[in-house]
């Protein structure tokens, strides 16, 4: 204890700096504390925030309100005007190709007329007016009968709008090549085929899609090609194809029978189908190999189409099938077939295994197939089941009458 007093005598000026310079700054934050309190009552009173509205905020508030104001008006005629001026342009754009289509202007007259129009008539370098003309000159492609394939094709090329598809063919995009692939299509540019036959072979199927069918539509030769296609096609674009043999009146292939052997099953579908829509028939050895097929969608179709083309004589083939076939849905399609082209031979088959079947789709099938061979036959049937007896009572009300649910 002593020691420690010693040393505080002995350091007193240090010891009482320290002491001096705390109370110091304590007084300091006091001070500084006061000050604060005083400036921050004075900035936020009454007196000092009332004309600092009055002359300075609410002005500026207001003035902030009127531009608004201005710039939403101002946007809005400016919107109005803009519909306008794309009336009145769409309006000269649809009387001037109405006037190029359907008059006899020399393709000379055509070219100076459509570089006057875009040049004075219309403001072409914008985007909105160059998607007006060509969506135009699409639809009446598309829509009006006897319009001349070569004139459109020549004004869409003088319109430049064959650079503007070319760059869209190209693009990375697959919505774009679509469009690009949908230009050359409506308006039969054949040339083209080629840049489109790539996107057949992407693995996008919707761009994989519109191609096929686009090359198929664009091609001389329509379906040759086919034969060495080794993609499944869909059922939708096989339609599609249908469809394109139907406004094309395209002949049948001249290679469809090879059609028939190829091994992707898509292409022996569409075959099938072909076939069906020319009446071409099917031959006995090209049923059997059919009704062979791995693929049911072939065999069903393969059914539709002796039933459709009327094939008689394939009553034993059909019969032979039908003991081997497991796909329920075939064995249905089978059972029709029957009951459309089937023999006495084929009446006596499908009533042999009308008793022991059990599944009631099948049966309901059987019956309607005995009924369609020999309408009379259930007038004189027996049996001593009573179940069975109201089956075949409830389906063959339904055979005889169709609406019934």
């Amino acid at each position: 204890m002593i020691d420690f007093l010693c040393f505080l005598i002995k350091n007193k000026t240090a010891f009482t700096g320290f002491i001096l310079s705390k109370l110091n700054n304590s007084l300091y934050s006091s001070s500084l504390k006061t000050t604060l309190t005083a400036n921050f009552n004075t900035v936020f009173s009454s007196e000092f925030l009332y004309p600092l509205f009055k002359y300075y905020v609410n002005p500026f508030l207001l003035f902030i309100v009127i531009v608004l104001v201005v710039l939403l008006i101002a946007n809005r005629y400016g919107f109005e005007k803009k519909i306008q001026i794309k009336k009145e342009v769409e309006q000269k754009i649809n009387d001037f190709l109405t006037e190029i289509i359907f008059s006899n202007c020399t393709t000379e007259e055509i070219k100076e007329k459509i570089k006057a129009f875009i040049t004075v008539e219309v403001p072409f370098n914008k985007k909105w007016c160059r998607e007006i003309i060509l969506k135009n000159i699409i639809t009446v492609k598309r829509n009006i009968n006897g319009v001349n394939p070569n004139q459109m094709l020549l004004i869409y090329k003088y319109f430049g709008f064959n650079i503007y598809s070319d760059k869209l063919i190209k693009s990375r995009s697959w919505e774009k090549k679509l469009l690009g692939i949908y230009h050359y299509q409506i308006l039969d540019y054949k040339i083209k085929k080629g840049r489109i036959r790539p996107n057949i072979y992407v693995k996008n199927k919707f761009l994989k899609s519109n191609a096929l069918v686009a090359v198929i539509s664009l091609s001389d030769e329509k379906f040759e090609f086919l034969n060495n296609y080794e993609k499944k096609i869909a059922t939708a674009d096989e339609l599609k194809i249908l469809d394109i043999i139907h406004q094309k009146k395209a002949e049948l292939p001249k290679n469809i029978n090879n059609w028939i052997y190829n091994k992707n099953s898509s292409i022996v579908t569409l075959a099938i189908k072909l076939m069906i829509r020319y009446r071409e028939s099917l031959t006995k050895e090209q049923i059997r190999y059919l009704l062979k097929n791995e693929n049911p969608q072939v065999r069903k179709e393969t059914l539709l189409a002796i039933r459709t083309l009327y094939i008689i004589e394939t009553s034993a083939i059909l019969i032979d099938y039908y003991k081997t076939e497991t796909d329920k849905r075939c064995q249905i399609s089978a059972l029709k077939t029957i009951g459309s082209v089937g023999d006495l031979e084929a009446k006596q088959f499908i009533v042999s295994i009308f008793k022991d079947e059990k599944d009631l789709e099948i049966k309901f099938e059987i019956v309607k197939s005995i009924i369609k061979l020999d309408e009379h036959f259930f007038d004189t049937y027996q049996t001593q089941d009573a179940t069975e007896k109201e089956i075949i009572s409830k389906i063959i009300l339904h055979v005889n009458t169709p609406y019934l649910n």
